[in-house]
């Protein structure tokens, strides 16, 4: 109860009773409750797009990370590429997911005497698992005598992380940030945790990347106007079995902030990848776009969330933790919420004790918009590049350095000689590297290539050999 009353809002009282009322209802079982997202990038026919792995809203420095640079490096020059690619996995390319942000909550039971041990063991079948707080012991790589070499990433890949004799209850100070990213997940009333190492947090936290097909596929007619949604089930469902999907959405959001979203009916999965679950319109009137649409759209994803199973103050954690990714950024997007089973099967989680575990994941596929075809239409009819201009900008500005990392920048925050080229990239959201090497592939354009090559974005084409 203590740590519930750090918390400080009006109603925390109420909020940790109930939580703690929960982990009591299963008499002697640990409760432990999981949420996260898994994000992917979808060309028109529903194929994910490689490259994805830019982090536009990183983690704190004290963040464990097997590799500082997997995840934070388009390239903007050709020296800059050459420095950083000595201590890079050279196949990034190769990433069709990303794993963003699970946490694990605990709530031991009252009548336990705390702290309790607990061993923790998590894989990704697909993926690697970078990034992780507090400490454990990873095993991501291939070449462990390498540690910059993780191998080739596969759908046959395996990464694992364990936090073993972790003190699930036993307090500790937390360390500090201003990030909101991790602030946020920390506003929730379970027990906090302790590692042997001294670590403590109100939560375990771990990321990742995969070579893994979204739990959805979804697919644009091609005049634009509708989408189709099928599923890649055929790993986890025999013939006559089913999974239902009970909700989702579509949502778009504009460079002014307004938004609009259309809740989706529930759908019924078989393991027939060729299936169509569902037709949906794909476009938005400009009057269905406002700003108070975000508030609902939140709002009801809240409840869902609740009757996935979270806690409150969980779902409100988890709305928090991705409020520029899942609703301020410019956009078209597919949010559902991912079956237990999928999650299961390709995140298989081992706790210790037997404890009652709720894990409920979003699943996001981003979309290419009209706005974004509509720039990358501009930007292949270019015909002149130059990036001299980059290089005169100086390297401690912050916004060079976000620049560098791949997070959002405003124009405006470089100065005034940003290139009508380089405006249009920039508009093109966070995963604007794999756009423009997917619409380089699909139209075979020239100028585009001259483009990827004056920017120094060759390393983001997948490698067929290796796919």
């Amino acid at each position: 109860m203590k740590r519930c009353l750090s918390l400080s809002p009006i109603l925390v009282l109420l909020v940790c009773w109930t939580n703690l009322r929960a982990a009591e209802s299963s008499s002697a079982r640990m409760v432990v409750h999981e949420w996260g997202t898994f994000t992917t990038l979808q060309d028109a026919d529903g194929t994910e797009l490689s490259g994805i792995n830019i982090d536009d809203e990183p983690v704190p420095e004290f963040v464990h990370n097997l590799q500082p640079h997997l995840l934070d490096h388009p390239i903007l020059s050709h020296d800059y590429w050459a420095y950083r690619q000595k201590g890079t996995p050279r196949r990034h390319p190769l990433v069709l997911m990303r794993l963003e942000t699970p946490v694990i909550y605990f709530y031991p039971p009252r009548s336990a005497k705390l702290p309790l041990k607990v061993d923790v063991d998590v894989k990704f079948r697909g993926g690697w698992l970078t990034e992780f707080y507090p400490t454990a012991k990873s095993q991501p790589a291939e070449n462990a005598d390498r540690p910059f070499d993780f191998g080739v990433l596969t759908r046959e890949t395996v990464g694992r992380l364990t936090w073993s004799d972790l003190q699930v209850g036993q307090n500790g100070r937390f360390p500090e940030t201003t990030e909101q990213v991790w602030l946020a997940p920390r506003k929730v009333a379970s027990v906090p945790i302790t590692t042997a190492e001294g670590e403590s947090e109100q939560y375990l936290f771990y990321r990742g990347v995969a070579h893994l097909h979204a739990p959805l596929r979804v697919s644009t007619s091609q005049d634009g106007t509708q989408i189709q949604l099928r599923a890649n089930f055929q790993d986890i469902l025999t013939s006559g079995e089913s999974e239902r999907i009970g909700h989702l959405w579509l949502v778009e959001t504009r460079a002014d902030g307004t938004t609009a979203f259309r809740k989706l009916d529930p759908i019924v999965i078989s393991s027939d990848p060729r299936a169509t679950l569902l037709t949906a319109q794909r476009r938005f009137s400009t009057h269905e776009f406002s700003s108070e649409n975000r508030v609902r759209l939140e709002q009801d994803m809240h409840r869902a969330l609740l009757a996935e199973g979270l806690f409150a103050d969980e779902a409100t954690a988890l709305l928090t933790t991705w409020q520029r990714a899942y609703f301020a950024s410019p956009g078209l997007r597919v949010f559902f919420t991912v079956p237990r089973r999928w999650t299961d099967h390709y995140l298989p989680l081992t706790i210790s004790g037997k404890p009652e575990v709720t894990r409920v994941m979003i699943g996001r596929v981003e979309l290419i918009s009209d706005s974004q075809r509509g720039a990358l239409g501009k930007l292949a009819a270019m015909k002149q590049f130059s990036s001299e201009w980059i290089h005169k900008i100086p390297e401690t500005s912050p916004a060079y350095r976000k620049l560098l990392a791949g997070r959002s920048v405003d124009p405006r925050e470089l100065g005034d000689k940003v290139p009508p080229d380089f405006h249009l990239y920039l508009g093109l959201g966070r995963f604007r590297n794999a756009l423009v090497i997917a619409e380089e592939g699909r139209t075979g354009g020239e100028n585009l290539e001259r483009f990827i090559a004056e920017y120094g974005l060759q390393m983001f084409r997948p490698r067929q050999a290796e796919k």
